[in-house]
């Protein structure tokens, strides 16, 4: 057997040969390596020196930018410019005279643009958007060149082209609703609104845009596509302002024009019944509303001006029951509480410029004072804070036309006060049912009260007797106050008081008679007086009062002298 020293010198023998066999496959690993580094990094330097333009290249198209630019402003322009080469060998082949040949040609191009936007559908999604959208353009134009804006009409008959253009509308805004496309059907409503704006006959104008008008409204219903209703809604506007100042006059005055801007109107207005929905919200609905009553009135305003500048009462008037009508339908039956009150001033506005236009001004003016205070009641019915706030203004508005244009006639003069006392009881009266937190609009009524009072009296009664009625009037004042219990009413008797005094002094000691002086003067004393009096014993009731809480504040100061001791 071996010793104990013999076994221990061969292991360790072992263990070193061991080692230095991996010693050596280490550096046999770290040789190949190296040499493998060197390999790779001579064609990695020449492929940077070689390619280095197309991975800048690559570098650029990082940039949201030029990614947009070459996928999606490319994709538009060779749209645009093969619509053109499209229409343009079109129209070689028309005016050479081989109708059958551009119908062809056509039809290849429709089909290969068609066929191309089928086949990018999966690969490249946008630009087969675009094949199809400019594809149905090409289409429409096709079609409509077929005997509109052309020399040679191939369809001689407007009816039977008008017709084919329509059924060719029809099957695109049937795919589109299929494909819910709002675009597509977007761009369906416009070709409709052209082809009615092109035909040469009115009825047919009249027919197609209001039936277009009921398709955006169904798609709004249905399918909430309100882009598009706004969209169609402003295209309709600019083509019916146009057809109304380039037509003559022969062919537009006929109350069919009317009838044709309120039937498209009260379509769009028909979205004040809509129910709230997740897609649109309630400024969509107002806006939307706005916008149709804008629209209607800039053209109504056109049509009347152009063709019915002496014969318009009866419009007016019809817009004023249908509008009054449909608000109190809207109070009912909608879920937009301000529709209501839309409705109604646009029918009070137009209800008044009936008025002006049966009676004109100055004698119109007691009509339209009375007015003012009939839609505060309606508005007090329909609990609207909107009515009620447009119709203090109007009536300010209204009151500073006829005091510059008129302010002669008696009727009007002592209705506007009345009207303001009315008016700012029944605003106090009901502010909780018209939601009306303030007492902004009634200090309107009142300054309106107060000047209007004095106005009326000056130019109503002769000289001697206005300082006498101005302190009756500040009287009144002051007996409201004490009635209804209101301090405002006691501040105008003292603003009458003083602007009286001033008159008294200025006025009346150079003009009237001695012995109205003296009258004018001893009622003026008494007046006076008697108001000294009245604030006399109201301070001398809060006196006992006074007295009385001065006792217990001081027992409670002494109480609490007490409790701190």
């Amino acid at each position: 057997m071996k010793n104990p020293d013999e076994q221990n010198t061969e292991e360790l023998g072992k263990i070193l040969k061991r080692l230095d066999s991996l010693e050596e496959r280490i550096a046999l690993l770290e040789s190949t390596k190296a040499q493998t580094h060197q390999v790779q990094a001579v064609p990695e330097k020449e492929k940077e020196d070689e390619d280095t333009e197309s991975v800048n290249f690559r570098i650029s198209l990082s940039s949201p930018f030029e990614t947009r630019l070459g996928e999606y402003g490319l994709a538009w322009l060779g749209n645009i410019v093969l619509f053109f080469a499209i229409t343009f060998l079109w129209q070689y082949f028309n005016d050479a005279g081989k109708p059958l040949i551009s119908v062809i040609v056509g039809v290849i191009s429709v089909t290969g643009i068609f066929t191309m936007s089928y086949y990018f559908r999966k690969n490249y999604s946008y630009l087969s958007f675009l094949f199809n959208f400019f594809g149905f353009i090409i289409v429409y134009y096709l079609f409509l060149r077929l005997h509109y804006y052309n020399n040679n009409p191939i369809l001689t008959n407007e009816l039977f082209a008008t017709i084919l253009i329509l059924a060719v509308i029809g099957a695109q805004l049937y795919y589109a609703i299929k494909s819910k496309s709002q675009i597509l059907a977007g761009l369906a409503f416009t070709f409709a609104i052209f082809t009615a704006f092109t035909s040469t006959q009115t009825l047919a104008f009249f027919l197609i845009s209001i039936a277009t008008t009921g398709l955006v409204m169904f798609t709004f219903w249905k399918y909430n596509w309100w882009q598009t209703l706004i969209f169609i809604l402003l295209i309709s506007f600019l083509i019916n302002l146009t057809w109304l100042l380039k037509n003559p006059v022969i062919l537009i005055k006929t109350p069919l024009t009317f009838i044709y801007f309120s039937i498209v109107t009260a379509i769009y207005s028909l979205i004040a019944f809509r129910k709230p929905h997740m897609a649109f919200s309630e400024n969509l609905i107002i806006t939307i509303l706005l916008l149709s009553g804008s629209v209607y009135s800039i053209l109504l305003a056109v049509l009347v001006l152009k063709l019915y500048p002496n014969a318009y009462v009866p419009y007016f008037t019809a817009i004023s029951i249908y509008c009054i009508g449909y608000s109190i339908l809207l109070k009912f039956h909608s879920h937009w509480k301000f529709s209501t009150a839309l409705f109604a001033l646009f029918g009070f506005v137009a209800l008044s410029v009936a008025i002006y236009g049966t009676y004109h001004f100055p004698d119109s003016f007691l009509l339209l004072i009375c007015q003012s205070f009939l839609v505060l009641t309606l508005a007090l019915w329909y609990r609207s804070q909107i009515i009620t706030l447009m119709n203090t203004f109007l009536l300010l508005i209204l009151v500073i036309m006829y005091y510059n244009l008129s302010g002669e006639l008696q009727s009007v003069n002592f209705s506007i006060p009345a009207v303001a006392l009315l008016s700012a009881r029944i605003i106090n009266w009901q502010k909780e049912r018209l939601n009306i937190k303030t007492d902004f609009i009634r200090n309107l009524y009142l300054f309106t009260l107060f000047f209007s009072m004095l106005y009326a009296t000056y130019k109503g009664l002769p000289g001697q007797y206005i300082t006498v009625s101005w302190l009756c009037i500040a009287g009144i004042y002051l007996a409201l106050s004490i009635l209804l219990k209101s301090f405002k009413y006691r501040w105008m008797a003292m603003a009458n008081l003083l602007v009286a005094a001033f008159y008294l002094f200025l006025v009346d000691l150079s003009k009237i008679d001695l012995i109205y002086r003296i009258i004018i003067f001893l009622i003026f004393a008494i007046t006076t007086l008697v108001l000294s009096t009245y604030y006399v014993n109201k301070i001398k009731k809060k006196i006992p009062t006074l007295k009385l809480l001065k006792p217990e504040t001081s027992l409670r100061s002494n109480t609490n002298s007490v409790k701190s001791y």
